[in-house]
């Protein structure tokens, strides 16, 4: 059997690429400068404000911090650190999408950290890392090692828009989370009654869908109780009844709001690469929305005066538990980097209370270190998904992460489109993952996955 410490289904190759780039870079700029591949030329401030802070520190004194936006293409694409790593041209440290974070190391692309904390902190791994938020730290975690420290995070909920839903007769406290929970029902007699059509049939208005946006086959099978992975096994199990049933609603739904419809809908009144204020949402058109807190600079930037608020995602029956899921981004150490103790601390700064309380209430997302949650470090119009995060858990840390996102996100294109049925989607996701992961035989995500996230109660805000 090929072990998965040297191959990884299409990423071998990839593989083989990292092991030839590996021989350290030493740091050629020198032991007080650090490289940084920083969030995106949209963010350059954000990244330079917290260099100018880390340089007034005693451990910035003399520091050189060189940044480059070069983000991370996406959740699949990493040609481009690949390709850095090779030619020993990688950055010092690197702002990646977490969510890459276990794939990247099983291939050898980032290096653990454990080693690091044991040497330049005065506490043990384990201790250090209880800093930040829990399940952020297990989307960092590879067999049992620490391969990055996690920046910001974020939430799913449902924005609404009140001056459409009140113009629809529809009674507004039941979707102030404070009173009330939508159950899958009420969404759908809320989706109903919102539509509004031309004499044509075309969509005019529309209430939601559960296809749009953040509408990802994981965030609803979090709320249908389905697992990507049992821990228990160690064996891929989207074919479970679970995920038949988010399937199946996507399928309901499509039947009731075709597919073609809601399509033409959102390429008339939300066209691809349109500016960020040319929103369904934003022009009055739509009812509801399935996002997150990285929404929130958009609202108040394009739509300052809409009555857009926030709820919780749908639950099956009234009663039921609220669910989310998380994502978000962290700091990692490309492989072959020769780390001194300049990018060490300005890791540990960027990463820790000191970056995050900079940046995230900049951003709109949420902090993952737990002193800046605890003192409300963020957007104040995030407060309801800092509610959500004790809650809330990553996607499931795997090697085969990916793969897994591909094979749901084609298993729900097929069910929108009607060339599958959801059984037969749920097989052909399952037969795709289900070899690439049995290259990790026994591979067991950490214990404390899947399991409630505690974060402190924050202060009272205060004047």
């Amino acid at each position: 059997m090929i072990d998965r410490r040297h191959f990884l289904g299409a990423g071998g190759a990839a593989a083989a690429t990292v092991a030839l780039g590996a021989c350290a870079r030493s740091g050629a700029a020198g032991d007080s400068t650090v490289r940084y591949w920083g969030m995106g030329a949209s963010d350059k401030d954000k990244d330079e404000a917290v260099r100018e802070a880390f340089l007034k520190t005693p451990a910035g004194k003399g520091a050189e911090v060189i940044i480059n936006q070069v983000p991370s293409n996406g959740a699949s694409d990493m040609s481009q650190i690949i390709t850095a790593v090779r030619g020993g041209t990688a950055p010092d440290l690197w702002w990646m999408d977490r969510f890459n974070a276990v794939q990247n190391a099983s291939i050898g692309l980032i290096e653990p950290l454990d080693e690091l904390i044991e040497k330049y902190e005065d506490v043990s791994v384990e201790e250090f890392k209880k800093q930040w938020i829990q399940f952020a730290v297990d989307e960092l975690t590879y067999d049992g090692m620490l391969y990055g420290l996690p920046t910001s995070t974020d939430a799913r909920g449902l924005l609404y828009n009140e001056e459409v839903l009140s113009a629809a007769g529809l009674d507004l406290d039941m979707f102030d989370p404070t009173q009330h929970t939508l159950t899958w029902d009420e969404l759908h007699e809320v989706a109903t009654t919102c539509i509004k059509t031309d004499a044509k049939g075309n969509y005019e208005q529309l209430g939601w869908a559960p296809w749009l946006e953040q509408g990802w086959p994981y965030t609803w099978g979090f709320g249908f109780g389905a697992e990507a992975y049992d821990n228990a096994t160690s064996t891929v199990v989207l074919d479970s009844e679970e995920w038949l049933s988010v399937f199946q609603m996507y399928k309901d739904w499509a039947g009731d709001f075709p597919f073609a419809r809601v399509d033409t809908f959102m390429a008339t009144y939300q066209p691809p690469n349109a500016p960020p204020a040319q929103t369904a949402m934003f022009s009055g058109r739509m009812g509801l929305i399935t996002t997150g807190p990285w929404q929130i600079q958009a609202n108040e930037k394009y739509a300052p005066d809409l009555p857009l608020k926030w709820t919780y995602l749908p639950v099956k029956k009234e009663g039921d538990p609220i669910y989310t899921w998380s994502g978000g981004q962290s700091l990692v150490i490309p492989k072959g980097t020769k780390v001194t103790r300049t990018i060490w601390e300005y890791l540990k700064f960027h990463a820790g209370y000191p970056g995050q309380a900079i940046i995230q209430p900049l951003l709109g997302n949420l902090p993952t270190n737990l002193q800046a949650i605890q003192e409300r470090k963020y957007n104040p119009g995030a407060e309801i998904f800092r509610d959500m995060l004790s809650g809330s858990t990553s996607r499931p840390p795997l090697p085969t992460g990916a793969a897994i996102w591909d094979a749901l996100d084609r298993a729900k294109s097929s069910v929108l489109f009607g060339s599958a049925t959801p059984a037969q989607a749920i097989e052909t996701a399952q037969a795709f993952v289900a070899p690439k992961m049995a290259l990790f035989p026994g591979y067991k995500m950490p214990d404390t996955y899947g399991k409630p996230s505690p974060v402190p109660d924050s202060p009272p805000v205060t004047a």
